[in-house]
C-alpha cells in the first residue's frame, strides 16, 4: 500500500487520525490528506491530547509525515497505520470506525468542531 492508494480511498477523510508521540495521544477529525512534494499532510479542524483519563483541546500547527520513512499498512477495518521513526505511529480511523465526541474535549467550542 501508498499513500496514494490511501488519497484514492472515499472513507478516509471524515474519519479520525490517531497519533502517539513520545508516550501521548492526539485524536481529531481528518478533514483532508494530501501529497505535497515529498511530504504528506493531514488536515483537522481540531485536535485534542489526553491528559490522564479525559481529552483536552490542544493546538497543532501541522500534521506530515514522509512517505519513504513512514508507509502506510492496512491494519483491519479499513484502518491504516502508519510509523513515526523517533517519535511513534499514528492511525487513521475510516468515516465507519470509532470518533472521538467532540463534547468529551475540555476547551473545545461546538463551533469549532463543524467543517
Amino acid at each position: 500500500m501508498t499513500w496514494e492508494d490511501v488519497l484514492k480511498r472515499d472513507d478516509i477523510v471524515g474519519g479520525d487520525i490517531q497519533t502517539q508521540e513520545d508516550g501521548i495521544v492526539y485524536r481529531g477529525p481528518l478533514s483532508g490528506i494530501k501529497i505535497e512534494g515529498n511530504l504528506v499532510y493531514f488536515e483537522a479542524p481540531w485536535c485534542a491530547r489526553m491528559q490522564g483519563s479525559k481529552w483536552e483541546m490542544c493546538s497543532v500547527d501541522e500534521c506530515f509525515v514522509n512517505p519513504k520513512d513512514c508507509p502506510p499498512v492496512d491494519i483491519g477495518s479499513g484502518c491504516i497505520q502508519f510509523d513515526m521513526p523517533y517519535l511513534g505511529f499514528g492511525v487513521i480511523i475510516t468515516k465507519g470506525g470509532s470518533k472521538l465526541d467532540p463534547k468529551m474535549v475540555e476547551g473545545l467550542e461546538l463551533a469549532e468542531t463543524t467543517t
